[in-house]
């Protein structure tokens, strides 16, 4: 009887040390100190029931001891994020395998990147061109009615015009359409006007004569915060004629001092009037209406410097007047171990979905319009620009997200990776969009390109 006690008290030290220790790793950290709760009960479960039952009995309950924490984890606390499918990720042994496709290059763009014949992991049935390549790191993208194509380069202070007239999915040769700009980012047009977010600035560009170059910039807005930190501003437009332009924090983790900082602001693109329509948003670069609705979604990077899997990147469902937590909570409403505390936190929205901590989540698009089946056109697809202070390497791929009605219906979903190969990313996905033609268009600012994505089976 002693020795089937000494060996429950044994199982129940290792599962008490595991679920400790799954904890521990992805739960923000408060001291180093905390090793030591798990390091104790682990090794003394194992050595209780080394003791009694030897050494194949001792390796047998480790083994049953850690499967059963990690279910219950999963059960009881699944936004932790630890799962088997996490641990196959950081291992780089994906439980699920896609489709390698060719990426198609036009005979004369056998350079950079693409001197090598790449491929991509797909999981749908694909073909992938290099629609375009650029004289720089391409960012943000928008169609205008006639169906060309328009992308900024912040480093260039330019955006390009590109064409495809014969439709053989490459564009010819890009067109500048604008330069001089300060750090031009998020695209917007409407009509005949394309609205630009610059760092500083909100602006209204035309061509009144069709010769493809600007001919009329009117500033809308001037004055947005331009001393450090992130520099990106991000668009959409609304239903109701109204800007939403995203600004980020000065900084990694810190009460800002401006309140236009970590914000969405909504402007009227008339007058230039503009309040902030939400807050506590620390950068969201990916801005989207939901398709025929008033409901705006975006992306937004976490803070950095809390260990490799917190705190988790994040899909909002940005509503009017709402606090997204941002410095002090992310997430599900969990503290900030800096400077958070439950009680400031039950006043903020939680995220709707929760990504791999550093996946860095920038653009973001709806698939209505896409040449594609229901389960594709019904989703909404984030690009993972990747990260940079990450033991194992994540992001660096384009997934989406099924909707129904509206809302999330499942979890994120692997769409194209391929970017990442032996922990060096030869590419960076940063904005995918759907073009008039049904075919999803997606940057990369590393290999300062731009792919076109077409289904190849339909509904």
């Amino acid at each position: 009887m002693k020795r089937q006690l000494r060996i429950g008290l044994g199982v129940v030290l290792l599962l008490s040390g595991w679920i400790s220790a799954f904890l521990l790793n992805s739960m923000p950290p408060g001291s180093n100190y905390y090793i030591i709760g798990p390091t104790l009960l682990l090794g003394g479960g194992l050595g209780l029931i080394f003791k009694t039952a030897g050494g194949k009995l001792t390796a047998v309950t480790v083994a049953l001891t850690a499967l059963t924490a990690l279910l219950t984890i999963n059960q009881i606390y699944p936004s932790a994020g630890v799962s088997i499918s996490a641990f196959e990720q950081g291992l780089q042994q994906p439980a699920v395998r896609g489709t390698m496709v060719p990426l198609e290059v036009a005979q004369d763009e056998h350079s950079g990147p693409f001197a090598t014949e790449r491929q991509l992991e797909a999981f749908a049935d694909l073909d992938i061109k290099l629609f375009a390549r650029l004289p720089g790191p391409v960012r943000m993208l928008a169609f205008d009615d006639t169906g060309r194509l328009y992308a900024s380069i912040p480093k260039l202070g330019a955006i390009y015009l590109l064409k495809d007239e014969n439709r053989d999915g490459f564009a010819e040769q890009p067109i500048l359409f604008h330069v001089g700009l300060d750090r031009p980012h998020g695209l917007v047009w409407d009509g005949n006007k394309l609205y630009v977010a610059e760092t500083s600035r909100l602006l209204e560009l035309q061509d009144r004569n069709g010769d493809n170059s600007v001919d009329k910039e009117r500033t809308i807005l001037d004055g947005l915060p331009d001393d450090g930190g992130h520099w990106t501003r991000s668009l959409a437009l609304g239903k109701d004629g109204s800007l939403y332009l995203s600004i980020g924090s000065r900084c990694n983790a810190c009460a800002e001092a401006d309140p236009l900082r970590a914000t969405v602001i909504k402007v009227d693109p008339a007058t230039g009037q503009s309040a902030v329509f939400a807050s506590g948003l620390r950068n969201s670069v990916g801005l989207a209406f939901a398709p025929g609705s008033d409901v705006l979604w975006g992306s937004d990077n976490g803070r950095d410097m809390l260990g490799d899997n917190v705190p988790p990147d994040e899909i909002n469902r940005i509503v009017q007047g709402q606090d997204y937590g941002w410095p002090y909570c992310f997430g599900q409403r969990t503290p900030d171990p800096e400077l958070g505390s439950a009680a400031r936190c039950k006043e903020t929205s939680a995220s709707v979905v929760d990504l791999q901590a550093h996946s860095a989540p920038l653009g973001i698009s709806f698939g209505a319009g896409l040449k594609a089946s229901a389960e594709y056109r019904n989703s909404l697809y984030v690009a993972l620009h990747g990260s940079w202070n990450r033991t194992t390497p994540t992001g660096y791929k384009l997934v989406r997200i099924p909707f129904v009605d509206g809302r999330p219906s499942g979890p994120v979903q692997e769409f194209l990776r391929g970017w990442l190969l032996d922990d060096s990313a030869w590419g960076r996905p940063v904005d995918p969009v759907v073009g008039p033609d049904g075919n999803l268009y997606l940057s990369d600012d590393r290999a300062d390109a731009i792919y076109r994505i077409h289904w190849k089976t339909a509904e």
